[in-house]
């Protein structure tokens, strides 16, 4: 063959292979369209929604896999076929098809109306549809379904609270149905205000938001009444906490601190249980015995669910853990030296007036830890001597072994000596 017919025939015979092996992946890049859709694009509160899922492709599809996407807040997810899974927003459908007669692919799910909004329903993503005869990865392309859910005409629209009540503190003015602005006053050191709420309506729901945390100063607390209807209504507290009063002989970086201490005259006042006397930086309690307030270290361990706080005792703010749950009971935990200036944790019962020292689990368990340790090194130590022991009896073993060994040795030798001379 010439140069330029073999030339020829190089360049066209790639590119005719390129053209083939093109129009066979364009023959397999088949399509599909997926519709979702409902009865209805409106609905009312209660109602069940049904929701369709079909697949149309320009050949059999096979196997199907994608996730629904729907808010949770509006929709709740009821039944469907066995091939879907999931809630809380999203369902996987997940169809291995093992039957080539199978053409009809449709999917029927029921969810209910439960809020009130509009609601979107799409698959996330590209969902993977693959041909049932060559097993190729199709072009899938999908709509979303947009519905909306109003309130049913027999949902009451009634917003109000019937009962508002709050603790520490009270209210100004009383409540009332129709005021929706309120203040209270509560102590220095009030971490949370507890807001009893009840709707007039039982179906309404009542959100309360900003009791947690307050801080000093004020603050804004919300109770959110939503009626069946969808109606809103929002009363608002407005809490006045006051400034924390600390003891400035214990803040290093207080700057209001007086030059020199006022002394104590008084003796302490024992009537009441419990009193309390600054002694130079120090505050130092009295119950029975005298005891001397102090911070916690690492060796002191908080039980959870207690936070700090200050208890005012004859004009001294003691720095107490209390629990978080309001009522939970009446005790205070404190932090107190021992004989040996180490901090120990102490229970104060507000109701008795007693102090006593705290126990817990901790210290049940950090004892039963050190009495297996004891256990463990005396255990390590007799098995160390008896180690000792037996090292010995074995090298007095292996020299008996050895002069026994060199005896027969010997012995051998001279046997055979005598034998050669005979």
């Amino acid at each position: 063959m010439k140069g330029p017919a073999r030339m020829l025939v190089l360049t066209v015979c790639p590119l005719l292979l390129f053209l083939l092996t093109f129009s066979r992946v364009e023959a397999h890049a088949s399509s599909a369209d997926i519709t979702i859709s409902s009865d209805s694009e409106v609905y009312h509160k209660g109602d069940t929604v049904t929701v369709s899922i079909e697949i149309e492709a320009d050949v059999l599809p096979g196997d199907f896999e994608g996730y629904l996407l729907y808010p949770e807040d509006v929709l709740t997810y009821v039944s469907g076929p066995g091939i879907v899974s999931g809630g809380e927003g999203i369902l996987k459908i997940n169809d291995q098809v093992d039957s080539e007669t199978r053409n009809s692919r449709k999917y029927s799910l029921k969810f209910k109306a439960e809020g009130l909004g509009n609601a979107e329903i799409s698959l996330r993503d590209d969902p993977e549809l693959y041909e049932y005869e060559e097993g190729y990865l199709m072009s899938v392309s999908s709509n979303v379904l947009k519905i909306s859910v109003a309130a049913s005409p027999k949902d009451s629209s009634d917003d109000n609270l019937a009962v508002l009540k709050v603790s520490p503190g009270t209210l100004t003015p009383a409540f009332s149905a129709d005021v929706t602005e309120y203040c209270v006053t509560v102590p220095a050191g009030t971490g949370k205000l507890v807001v009893s709420a009840a709707a007039a309506d039982t179906e309404a729901t009542v959100d309360v938001k900003g009791n947690d945390s307050l801080v000093a100063g004020e603050n804004r607390i919300e109770i959110k009444v939503t009626a069946p209807d969808g109606s809103v209504k929002v009363y608002v507290i407005l809490c006045e906490c006051g400034e924390k009063q600390e003891d400035p002989g214990n803040d290093p970086e207080a700057t209001d601190i007086p030059a020199t201490p006022s002394p104590v005259t008084s003796e302490p006042d024992k009537t009441n249980g419990i009193s309390a006397v600054l002694k130079g930086e120090e505050i130092h309690l009295f119950c029975d015995n005298e005891f001397v307030v102090t911070e916690p270290d690492e060796s002191i361990i908080i039980p959870e669910g207690y936070e700090k706080t200050y208890l005012k005792l004859d004009g001294l703010s003691i720095p107490v853990y209390a629990s978080k749950d309001e009522g939970k009971d009446s005790f205070l935990l404190i932090v107190i030296k021992d004989n040996k200036g180490t901090p120990v944790l102490y229970s104060y019962d507000r109701a008795e007036k007693t102090l006593q020292r705290y126990k817990d689990k901790n210290v049940k368990q950090t004892g039963m830890v050190l009495t297996e340790s004891i256990e463990a090194l005396e255990l390590a130590e007799s098995y160390e001597k008896s180690l000792n022991t037996l090292t010995i009896i074995i090298a007095v073993l292996s020299g008996l072994t050895l002069a026994l060994l060199i005896i027969v040795i010997s012995l051998s030798v001279k046997n055979k000596n005598d034998e050669n001379d005979i």
